[in-house]
C-alpha cells in the first residue's frame, strides 16, 4: 500500500519541524519513515495509527541526533563549536558556582573566579551556542533575532556580574540588556514561532507564554529599579507562567510526542525554581532589615535634636568666657569642629538621597527628616556610584579629615581623663583594618557596598557620637 501526496506532505512537514536542514538527510529520513509506515499499513494498520507508532519510535529528538551526528562527521567547524559549547557551558557554570560559594564564605580569590566564569559564559559559551543555532538553514533567515539576543544577553550577563561585584554601571548594563531582550528579542521570537505553528490553539499558547514571560521579566526589572507596581506585575506574571502557560505548553508537547512525562516533571520543577529564585533575587533586602536601619536612623535623629539644643546654649556660654579662660577657647575649637563635621555629614546625606531618589534638594531635606518616606532604601549601586567605588575615594576624604581633627582636639582637651580619651579614640578610629589578610580602609569598612538607609544611619551615628562627645567635653 502506497501513501498519497497528502500523507507524504505531513511526514515532510514533521521532519522539517525537527529542524532537519541537510537536504539529502531530510529526504532520506522522509523516505525511511514512509517505508516504515507503508510496511505497517500492509500489515493492516491505518495510516494515522501506523504513523503514530513510528513517530513514538523515532521522535524529533532521534531525528535531531541523527543530523547532529552527520554534521559532526562532515562539518569540522560545527564539531569544534559544539565541543566548545559543551565544555565552556559546564566549566563556566561550575566556576560561577565555586565563585559564589567563595564569595559567601569570603574566601580569597572569589572576584577573579567569578570574572573568569562570567567571561567564559558571556564571550565563549553564549556566542558558540548561538552560532550552532544559527547554522540551521531555517534560522539563517532570522539574523536580527540572533543579533538581538547576542547583544542583549551579553549586556544582561555583564550587568549581573557588575551587580554581584558591586561595580558602578551595573544598572546601566542591566537596563539596556533587559530592554533589548524585552522590546526586540522576545517579540521577534514570538512572530517567528507563530509562523511555524499550524493550529490556532498552538498560536494562542505561544502568545500566552510570551505575554507571561514579558510581564514577569518586566516586573523583575521594575523591582530591581524600584519602579512602582513591580510586586503586582511579578505576581501576575509568575501565576500566568507557572499556573497557565507551562501546563498548556507541556500538555501540547506530550500530545505531539515531543516530550514524555518525566521531562514534563523536570520542566515544571526547573521552571518553578527559576521563577522563585528570580523573585527572591529581585527583592534585594528583606523588609525587617530595612526597618531596622530606618529605626536606627530615626532614633539617632531624636538624640541629635536633644544635643543640638544643648549645643546652642553651650556655644553662647563658651563665647562669653572665651576671653578669660583657656578652657573656653578650647571648647570653642571643639564646638566649631563639631559644627563643621555636622555640615559635612548633612551635605553627604543630601547628595546621597538626591543621587539615589533622583529628587531635588528640598525634597531630599524632607526625606532625611522622615527616612520612612525613602523608596529606594535598599539601593547600594547608586551609593557606590556617588562615592566612586572602586576608585580611590575622595568624596569621604573631608569627613575623615575633620573626624581626625575633632578626635585630636577632643583628646587634647580631655587628657586629664584617660578613660574618656580612650573612648574618644575608639569612637573616631579611622585607621585601616585587617580583613581576610587584606588591608581595608575606614571608608571601605563603613560605606562600601552599603545600602542607602544603612549609609544614612551610619552617618547619623557618627554625628550623634560627635555631639555626645562635644557635650561631655563642654561639661
Amino acid at each position: 500500500m502506497c501513501l498519497d501526496s497528502k500523507q507524504i506532505k505531513l511526514i515532510e512537514s514533521d521532519v522539517e519541524s525537527a529542524r532537519i536542514t541537510l537536504n539529502h538527510l531530510a529526504n532520506e529520513l522522509v523516505d525511511h519513515i514512509c517505508c516504515e509506515v507503508e510496511n505497517m499499513m500492509n500489515e493492516g494498520e491505518k495510516f494515522e495509527e501506523a504513523y503514530r507508532i513510528i513517530k513514538e519510535q523515532t521522535g524529533i529528538k532521534v531525528l535531531q541526533k541523527i543530523q547532529e551526528n552527520t554534521l559532526y562527521l562532515i562539518d569540522k567547524k560545527y564539531a569544534l563549536m559544539k565541543t566548545t559549547m559543551k565544555i565552556t557551558g559546564n566549566v563556566s557554570l561550575a566556576v560561577i558556582a565555586i565563585g559564589t560559594v567563595m564569595k559567601i564564605y569570603r574566601f580569597p580569590g572569589w572576584p577573579i573566579t567569578l570574572m573568569i566564569g562570567f567571561a567564559l559564559l558571556c564571550f565563549v559559551f553564549f556566542p558558540a551556542a548561538l552560532y550552532l543555532n544559527y547554522s540551521y538553514k531555517t534560522e539563517k533567515k532570522k539574523p536580527l533575532l540572533h543579533l538581538s539576543i547576542l547583544i542583549g544577553g551579553i549586556l544582561f550577563m555583564i550587568g549581573v556580574l557588575f551587580k554581584v561585584m558591586h561595580w558602578p554601571g551595573s544598572l546601566l548594563f542591566l537596563f539596556y540588556g533587559w530592554s533589548i531582550i524585552l522590546l526586540l528579542f522576545l517579540p521577534m521570537l514570538l512572530i517567528a514561532k507563530l509562523k511555524e505553528v499550524k493550529t490556532a490553539k498552538e498560536k494562542l499558547i505561544y502568545v500566552l507564554g510570551m505575554i507571561s514571560l514579558i510581564i514577569f521579566e518586566f516586573a523583575t526589572m521594575a523591582k530591581m529599579f524600584h519602579w512602582p507596581g513591580a510586586g503586582f506585575f511579578m505576581l501576575i506574571g509568575s501565576v500566568l507562567l507557572i499556573g497557565t502557560f507551562l501546563p498548556l505548553f507541556t500538555a501540547m508537547k506530550i500530545k505531539q510526542n515531543q516530550i514524555n512525562t518525566g521531562q514534563f516533571i523536570f520542566i515544571i520543577t526547573i521552571s518553578m525554581f527559576t521563577v522563585i529564585l528570580t523573585m527572591l533575587l529581585s527583592f534585594n533586602v528583606s523588609q525587617p532589615v530595612l526597618e531596622c536601619f530606618t529605626n536606627e536612623d530615626i532614633n539617632n535623629s531624636k538624640i541629635l535634636k536633644y544635643y543640638e539644643a544643648k549645643h546652642n546654649q553651650e556655644l553662647t556660654v563658651a563665647k562669653l568666657n572665651s576671653d578669660t579662660t583657656k578652657t573656653s577657647a578650647q571648647q570653642i575649637a571643639i564646638i566649631e569642629s563639631a559644627d563643621k563635621l555636622t555640615k559635612i555629614i548633612l551635605e553627604l546625606k543630601l547628595n546621597l538621597v538626591q543621587e539615589v531618589e533622583q529628587v531635588d534638594k528640598n525634597t531630599a531635606v524632607k526625606l532625611i527628616a522622615d527616612p520612612q518616606l525613602i523608596e529606594r532604601k535598599d539601593n547600594y549601586d547608586r551609593v557606590n556610584m556617588y562615592l566612586r567605588w572602586p576608585e580611590e575615594n575622595k568624596i569621604l576624604a573631608p569627613l575623615k579629615e575633620e573626624l581626625n581633627n575633632f578626635k585630636k582636639l577632643s583628646i587634647e582637651t580631655t587628657s586629664v581623663d584617660p578613660d574618656l580619651s580612650k573612648t574618644i579614640e575608639s569612637l573616631f578610629d579611622t585607621s585601616d583594618k585587617k580583613q581576610n589578610e587584606e588591608n581595608i580602609t575606614w571608608e571601605e569598612a563603613n560605606f562600601r557596598n552599603t545600602l542607602l538607609i544603612g549609609t544614612l544611619a551610619r552617618l547619623s551615628d557618627i554625628e550623634k557620637n560627635v555631639r555626645i562627645v562635644e557635650s561631655l567635653i563642654i561639661k
